[in-house]
């Protein structure tokens, strides 16, 4: 089948730390191996890819980026992409910086101290359900 018809899920992780872009790459990588995995390392870079190319499914979103930050990112992804769903992951992990996330639209919230065990859950629920080839992405 084509790719029109078997639309492949798309993941973007926006952070602008290089070792821990490659951390968190690796880790959803390895998690959902038949996924499309882009990266940005600016939240400029971010809301690009997500206006010049296939809208991902999930973006995973630092907070604090140079320039524009996170939060202000999120609520421009979600106003222009409102099915796009947004994990913010940040080390920030306060009431204000949740809220804040929350009234952005963020669908999720995982501190970074809590990558490991708490990022791959919470872009699994946020997924679409078996998504036409997408493999263990659906």
């Amino acid at each position: 089948m084509s790719e029109q018809s078997q639309p492949v899920v798309t993941i973007l992780i926006v952070e602008d730390h290089p070792a821990t872009l490659a951390a968190v790459e690796r880790l959803v990588s390895d998690a959902f191996p038949a996924c499309r995995i882009l990266t940005a390392g600016s939240a400029e870079r971010a809301l690009e890819l997500c206006t010049n190319h296939h809208p991902p499914h999930v973006v995973v979103m630092d907070i604090v980026l140079p320039e524009m930050d996170g939060i202000e990112a999120t609520r421009r992804i979600k106003s222009a992409l409102p099915h796009t769903h947004v994990v913010m992951h940040s080390s920030h992990d306060l009431p204000m910086y949740r809220d804040a996330a929350a009234v952005a639209g963020a669908d999720a919230f995982v501190s970074k101290n809590k990558t490991f065990r708490e990022l791959v859950p919470a872009i699994t629920r946020l997924l679409p359900p078996a998504a036409p080839g997408a493999g263990t992405c659906g």
